[in-house]
């Protein structure tokens, strides 16, 4: 009898997205393959939505992006915490945990200390990211005083073995060592009858909007601007302290792929997952720039180039002035327009890179 191999999947701590986008390519790796799940992202969060065996351990991968707000990043603050995380001791550390547990494959969304580690053991690599954290720094304010640290970070991602890049990417450092999939997105079910029951009110003749900022970006935005949109109801689950007419705050017992599925629209900062979650449930987005987001180039040229979503001026999306970007989205099909099912094709490339 094959033993079976074992799996160390990393998974960077920043915001959900990183998190939200692995859920789909865990399963697919769980039912196969003894995996190790590396991140600072609480044990729960998994437990919840992957069934079967898994590993779990709490583990700084990353440092990501800190953020002066939902929209905004403070670099100077970014750049002090990668510095700081840059400890040659964490390799050595990582490296003796990759033999002593028997790894046979690392896969890392989107840290690149996992695959140097792996590199330096022997230890084939994935990197999964439709964009590197080389690609957001090298283009932070002050980037140009911190290149031995953009150098230090490129050669770590040179060191995986293959770089996996979702739907909506930037280009990769490594051409030849890359290979384009389908989004990485979780489908929902449909609970519209059951929203409407929890919320008491009819959704007849409304259109419903799923708003998602994030914990940072709710004091952004205008709220009571919405309630004059007579004709859309906004539901959310972010935390909004304002009591707004046609604005319902759901708890956690609503899932995100579920309230996607549910609404017309998706309101969202431009975040990856969140996206492909709403084209994985064929519903337009409607969203705004991310001048400090490097990743919102990809973004901002994939919704143009497939017309699945509306990009808002700055000053309208503070401004709650949402309605004609949502009367646009709601013409805008989504259906078959982007390729899904990326963590099919990585399961298929798991199992090449093992055989």
């Amino acid at each position: 009898m094959v033993p079976i191999k074992n799996i160390a999947y990393y998974i960077s701590g920043h915001g959900y997205g990183h998190y939200a986008r692995s859920i789909p390519v865990l399963r697919q790796l769980i039912a196969g393959f003894n995996v190790h799940i590396k991140s600072e992202i609480q044990e729960s969060f998994f437990t919840k939505l992957l069934t079967g065996d898994f590993k779990y351990w709490s583990q700084s991968v990353d440092t990501g992006c800190w953020h002066s707000s939902s929209l905004e990043v403070d670099s100077e603050e970014t750049f002090k915490c990668f510095q700081e995380f840059q400890n040659r001791l964490m390799i050595e550390a990582e490296k003796l945990w990759l033999k002593q547990n028997q790894i046979a494959l690392v896969l890392s969304d989107v840290a690149s200390m996992p695959v140097k580690a792996a590199h330096d053991v022997g230890i084939p690599s994935i990197l999964i990211g439709n964009f590197t954290w080389h690609d957001i720094y090298s283009h932070l304010p002050g980037a140009e005083e911190h290149q031995h640290l953009l150098q230090m970070l490129e050669e770590e991602y040179r060191c995986a073995d293959l770089h996996i890049l979702p739907q909506c990417h930037l280009p990769p450092l490594q051409v030849e060592k890359s290979k384009e999939v389908g989004f990485l997105a979780q489908k929902g079910q449909d609970i519209r009858k059951g929203l409407e029951q929890h919320l008491d009110i009819s959704f007849a003749g409304k259109t419903l909007v799923f708003i998602y900022l994030g914990l940072l970006g709710t004091n952004s935005v205008l709220w009571n601007n919405l309630s004059q949109h007579k004709d859309c109801l906004y539901l959310t689950r972010d935390p909004i302290e304002q009591s707004v007419p046609g604005l319902h705050i759901l708890d956690d017992r609503f899932n995100f792929p579920d309230l996607i599925a549910s609404v017309d629209v998706v309101c969202t900062k431009g975040g990856y997952s969140t996206l492909g979650s709403a084209f994985a449930n064929h519903k337009p987005v409607i969203t705004c720039e991310r001048h400090d987001f490097y990743e919102f180039e990809a973004i901002r040229k994939y919704l143009l180039k497939t017309q699945t979503g509306v990009i808002i001026a700055d000053e309208d999306f503070y401004h709650g002035n949402w309605q004609p970007a949502i009367k646009t989205a709601l013409n805008l099909t989504v259906k078959d327009k982007v390729p899904l099912n990326g963590e099919i094709e990585i399961l298929e490339t798991v199992h090449q890179m093992l055989s």
